[in-house]
């Protein structure tokens, strides 16, 4: 039920959009639900503006009225956390859902609206930008994928040693192939590092 007003006209006396939009992703999404569930898939969803869920509390209620399906997963993107909830707080609620992660930056144009009919990428608001550059602490974010469980559990459902962090760069005014390798680079230097094997509280009780 997107909207481009800060309000919806989502329910009246005589209807509720809301609620006819949850029965009909229900029933939409029974099939391939199944058919992820028979073959023991997780279908992850990117939240993101424009989507079913363009919040956690969305995403929270697409798996509610699906009874809890386990076949229901995220794919992780902070780059999309430009309307108020902010990345951590997104992926604190969804984390035990949460079996892919991209890693994307991104950077808000104080002053102009986020929301404006503006066709040219370098115009707009909201701009993609190269790893380094942007406003989400990267690290912080890797951090966090590792607080909410998603290595572990993307080993563990994929029987790999490792997992992922994919490279999402985009740039409005850098070259998209340096954007790519300047990430790829970014992400081997900077996003892996030996985790911690204990912690301080820890070390003095010891």
């Amino acid at each position: 039920m997107a909207s481009g007003y800060p309000w919806g006209f989502w329910s009246g006396a005589d209807f509720d959009l809301i609620k006819e939009g949850q029965e009909r992703f229900v029933k939409k999404t029974a099939r391939i639900r199944k058919e992820a569930n028979d073959r023991g898939l997780i279908l992850c969803h990117e939240i993101h503006p424009g989507t079913a869920a363009m919040c956690a509390e969305d995403f929270n209620m697409l798996v509610e009225i699906c009874d809890g399906d386990k076949c229901l997963g995220v794919n992780a993107d902070p780059s999309h956390c430009w309307e108020g909830e902010s990345w951590e707080t997104r992926f604190l609620k969804v984390g035990p859902r949460v079996y892919a992660a991209h890693i994307k930056n991104f950077v808000i144009r104080p002053g102009l609206p986020l929301r404006m009919m503006e066709p040219a990428w370098p115009k707009r608001a909201m701009q993609f930008v190269d790893l380094p550059s942007g406003e989400i602490n990267m690290q912080r974010y890797a951090e966090l994928l590792i607080h909410i469980g998603y290595p572990a559990r993307y080993k563990q459902v994929m029987g790999t040693q490792t997992a992922p962090l994919v490279v999402e760069a985009e740039s409005a005014h850098k070259d998209l192939d340096w954007t790519s390798s300047n990430g790829i680079a970014y992400v081997r230097d900077h996003l892996t590092w030996p985790p911690a094997a204990g912690s301080f509280e820890e070390g003095m009780g010891a």
